[in-house]
């Protein structure tokens, strides 16, 4: 990763901080795009001043998306990477009947609709900034989906949905696009089953992962380094260079959920 740009959206959430990081001591110079909370970040940018710089991003805003590539490639040129990994996720179980139209609106349009603007910006920019000789050039991009994705979540139609979504037709799609702009671009899926971070605690204390963890061989939760060392493999031209439309499952091996 020495000298590849890098950008991760979320980055100032726990799993965009651990793959920033891992990122950051590979060599990679990070664009983090985050929203709210740049307090977090204050470590990555004091430590690794050089390498990294903080763009606030409001990921469903077109123009804001548009303006956080454009002040990224300043900085730094050409995006190989680009690690889409906010998202929002409600956490009060609601049924489909007991949903409001503005609620699935707001997780589709966070969840998916914005993936879309970055993933057509990444493009765009490869098209502008490409060079000339592009034989060798690192071009990736890595979306986070979810397990919800797979298997569905009960209570959580609309970000099941917007995950799985971008797990199928979108990557699919995305991946015989983006090789006319870059013939070896690759484009690829990490899906967290659960995850312990600092958002997670309340859940996990009322006892919500374990009709998961009874579907999954290694009975444990993974970590937000889980997640950044799968980004890492799939963004480097070495370790994944023939690999794209990949769906990476870190779940611990889980096959479902218990319902009843």
């Amino acid at each position: 990763m020495n000298g590849q740009h890098v950008v991760v959206t979320g980055a100032a959430g726990a799993i965009g901080l651990a793959i920033a990081r891992l990122f950051l001591t590979q060599g990679a110079n990070v664009s983090l795009h985050y929203y709210h909370n740049v307090e977090t970040l204050r470590s990555l940018l004091n430590e690794y001043s050089d390498q990294c710089q903080a763009f606030s991003v409001n990921a469903t805003d077109e123009q804001a998306v548009k303006k956080g590539f454009a002040d990224s490639c300043n900085h730094f040129g050409l995006i190989n990477v680009c690690i889409v990994n906010h998202d929002v996720f409600k956490e009060d179980d609601i049924p489909i009947w007991a949903m409001s139209l503005d609620q699935w609106q707001n997780t589709i349009n966070v969840d998916l609709t914005s993936y879309f603007l970055y993933a057509r910006e990444w493009c765009r920019q490869l098209k502008h900034l490409k060079p000339a000789n592009d034989d060798n050039i690192n071009a990736s991009l890595i979306v986070i989906g979810s397990v919800a994705g797979n298997f569905g979540r009960v209570n959580h139609i609309d970000y099941a949905t917007a995950k799985g979504a971008l797990q199928s037709s979108f990557i699919k799609s995305l991946k015989n696009e983006i090789v006319h702009i870059i013939p070896q671009a690759r484009c690829n899926v990490v899906t967290p089953s659960w995850i312990q971070t600092a958002m997670t605690e309340g859940l996990i204390q009322q006892g919500k992962h374990i009709q998961t963890l009874r579907t999954t061989s290694l009975r444990k939760l993974g970590s937000a380094d889980d997640i950044a060392q799968a980004c890492l493999f799939l963004a480097s031209n070495r370790t994944a260079r023939h690999i794209t439309e990949e769906v990476m499952m870190i779940h611990g091996g889980m096959e479902g959920h218990a319902l009843w």
